[in-house]
């Protein structure tokens, strides 16, 4: 038995790692702060694990642990209240809103109460309440998600609508099920009398959900960080094919047939793609405006951001401003020859954005990538 919730530590541990490895990378190449949520909220989830870990294999920790718990439940409170902060911020980050300022004086006033409930006597009770709480906030959570996605369906492609509708509602549904196991576990196999306290501080249904997020996470940020990798990978690629169109003795970014605007800043793509090896890359501004195919030049970056199925598309695959004008031509039909002649760029260049698109979007084809947009939203 201890071999086998040794292995169930290990494994749960190797599976927090994963999405926090995988969400800094990418903050780091973006600085999406969606990315570092994520990290946070997997990071709290992997100390809880190791707490718990050491609860069930060393009885001197665990008597210290839970006697500390039912006087002063801080480290617990910091962890729980942590875990639900950085699951509101993801679900800001997620609907692209800011954050529920009704949620979060919620969240301090359960803060509040979880260090006040020390106060109350030993009991099933006590614990029981101490945690519901938590559990009825990241119910509202998942509810909250859920009802803005349906009230606002136009501004979220259609796939990532129900994979996040998905995860909302089954963050509601674990939680009334972590609720059943706690009022089950408390009253039925704790202990909380003069003889002793013996609290079972693992909650299983609480590690289901942790592990659909994990699931969850790892399909968002998959392509992202394969992209990412790829591009990465490509870039000995994009230089030589921006050298061979070159002088001999010059440069790629200071030789005659360079593009001044080159090296603009790159923004994380459906993996962060640098279409320029140079290039820092970043997340572009929410507020940036893109046109759709077909409005006029100097039309492609108003003030005020339009919010047309162009400017989805471009936003939702972060596409650099100078991918987009790319973008425009490729949806008029336009060759490398011609993309390269209308932005004045040498053909080796040209060649260079189109393929850093089509990693973005994850297409090797013309043709995919035309009918990736077509169906786009």
């Amino acid at each position: 038995m201890e071999v086998l919730l040794l292995i169930y530590n290990l494994l749960l541990q190797i599976l927090y790692c994963i999405p926090v490895v995988y969400a800094w990378i990418l903050f780091q190449h973006t600085r999406n702060y969606l990315y570092l949520y994520i990290t946070g909220l997997f990071f709290f989830y992997s100390v809880e694990n190791v707490i718990i870990f050491i609860t069930e294999f060393d009885s001197t920790f665990a008597k210290f642990y839970d006697t500390t718990f039912m006087s002063v439940p801080t480290a617990r409170t910091i962890i729980f209240v942590a875990v639900l902060l950085f699951l509101l911020l993801i679900t800001a980050s997620i609907l692209k809103e800011t954050v529920n300022y009704l949620l979060l004086s919620l969240l301090g006033l359960i803060t509040l109460y979880m260090l006040f409930i020390p106060m109350m006597k030993d009991s099933a009770m006590k614990v029981f309440i101490y945690y519901t709480p938590c559990q009825i906030f990241s119910f509202l959570i998942g509810i909250y998600g859920m009802r803005r996605l349906k009230s606002h369906p136009e501004h979220y492609d259609e796939t990532l609508r129900k994979r996040f509708h998905r995860a909302f509602f089954w963050t509601a549904v674990f939680s009334i099920l972590i609720i059943v196991e706690d009022w089950i576990v408390i009253f039925n196999f704790d202990n909380y009398g003069v003889t002793g306290i013996r609290i079972t501080n693992r909650s299983f249904t609480e590690n289901l959900m942790s592990i659909y997020f994990v699931y969850t996470a790892l399909r968002i940020l998959g392509p992202y960080l394969r992209s990412f990798m790829v591009s990465s990978a490509g870039n000995a690629q994009t230089q030589a094919v921006l050298a061979q169109d070159m002088p001999s003795g010059q440069d790629a970014d200071t030789g005659p047939g360079a593009d001044s605007s080159e090296y603009v800043p790159d923004g994380a793509s459906n993996g962060p793609a640098p279409a320029e090896p140079s290039a820092q890359i970043q997340e572009p501004p929410l507020d940036a405006g893109f046109r759709s195919p077909g409005a006029s030049p100097e039309d492609a970056f108003s003030e005020r951001a339009d919010y047309s199925k162009f400017y989805l598309f471009s936003r939702d695959y972060q596409l650099t401003p100078r991918e987009q004008h790319i973008l425009q031509l490729l949806l008029d039909n336009k060759t490398n020859v011609e993309i390269a002649d209308d932005l004045c760029i040498s053909i080796g260049t040209a060649k260079a954005h189109v393929h850093n698109i089509f990693a973005k979007v994850e297409v090797k084809k013309r043709q995919q990538l035309l009918d990736v947009y077509e169906k786009f939203g």
